[in-house]
């Protein structure tokens, strides 16, 4: 994975705040020529270095945690990968050989769990954890390379915090088109869109501003974490008393090194995906958090291979 030099760094760092920002927008918040900015910037979406998505927020989701037959993992990984539904999927080290998160619905829940995930190549055993409570997700990680300054001129913190599991609602057939459209390319004009949906530019326009507001799909721009610096990932599995969870939570929120954190029913608690450096930032990490003392115990698994992030499929020959 080639690393981002510090210009496309601060490039996607920009996006990330703003995935539909100008590059006008950006260059003026990052004090950079529009035409570099502009440059730059298509060649990290048009490689697929970056990408820009979205993903449709479901009423329920759970994690799986699938023990394969063993040679199968590949092949569990890939066909979790696949599904529609799936916003993840990482082949992992430990007792358990892959894990992925599934947005679906509460009435699709019987026979997913029953038929769906039972019948998945590969699988010898599936734990699933419903998710309670999202504390962070991928859309709110920052790689970190803007100052204060430029991040307020992106417009962090702007924006009242977001709802990652809002209420399923009906959606007319033009809206559902939009909504394709924005979970395809985050980025697609206002004019592509309305090509797209068969419907004027000031309708594409409007629309797509209510989805956004009301987190009908959600925006957020992907990079790997080993080309800005991060070449280590894992997942992190909590045990912890009731009344600390919520602390706990927090606290994970806040720390910048968190890609992803949620409460779970299940095995454990809360769940934590961490990108780091090293193996001595994770044992920093999991040893001298704010967090760490209130936690009873917790298991570590090492993220091998990402085939799937933020409901995007990675090429395979790189992942």
């Amino acid at each position: 994975m080639d690393a981002l030099d510090e210009l496309e760094r601060r490039i996607v760092a920009a996006l990330q705040i703003n995935p539909r920002a100008s590059w006008r927008t950006v260059a003026a918040a990052l004090g950079e020529h529009e035409r570099s900015v502009a440059r730059r910037g298509a060649e990290l979406l048009d490689g697929g270095r970056v990408a820009a998505v979205g993903i449709r927020a479901r009423e329920a989701s759970l994690l799986v945690r699938a023990r394969c037959v063993p040679g199968s993992a590949p092949v569990t990984a890939e066909s979790l990968a696949n599904r529609a539904d799936s916003s993840f999927s990482y082949m992992v080290t430990g007792s358990t050989d892959v894990v992925a998160e599934i947005l679906t619905t509460r009435g699709q829940l019987a026979h997913l769990l029953s038929v769906e995930l039972a019948t998945t190549p590969g699988v010898a055993r599936a734990e699933t954890l419903p998710v309670l409570k999202y504390f962070r997700t991928i859309r709110s990680w920052r790689v970190g390379a803007l100052t204060p300054h430029e991040s307020e001129a992106m417009g962090e913190g702007r924006r009242p915090e977001a709802n990652d599991r809002p209420t399923d609602r009906p959606l007319s057939a033009q809206d559902q088109d939009i909504v394709g459209c924005l979970i395809s390319n985050a980025r697609m004009s206002f004019e592509e869109i309305a090509r797209r949906s068969g419907v004027s530019e000031t309708t594409a326009r409007r629309r797509v501003d209510w989805l956004l507001a009301n987190d009908v799909v959600q925006l957020r721009v992907l990079v790997e974490p080993a080309a800005v610096g991060l070449p280590l990932e894992a997942l992190v599995w909590l045990r912890v008393a009731p009344d600390r969870l919520e602390r706990i939570g927090q606290s994970l929120r806040r720390d910048p090194r968190v890609r992803y954190a949620a409460a779970l029913a299940g095995s454990s608690q809360l769940v934590v995906d961490v990108t780091l450096a090293t193996s001595e930032d994770l044992y920093r990490f999991v040893t001298e958090s704010e967090w760490s003392s209130g936690v009873e115990s917790f298991d570590i698994s090492m993220v091998v291979r990402a085939r799937k992030r933020g409901g995007r499929l990675n090429d395979p020959s790189v992942v």
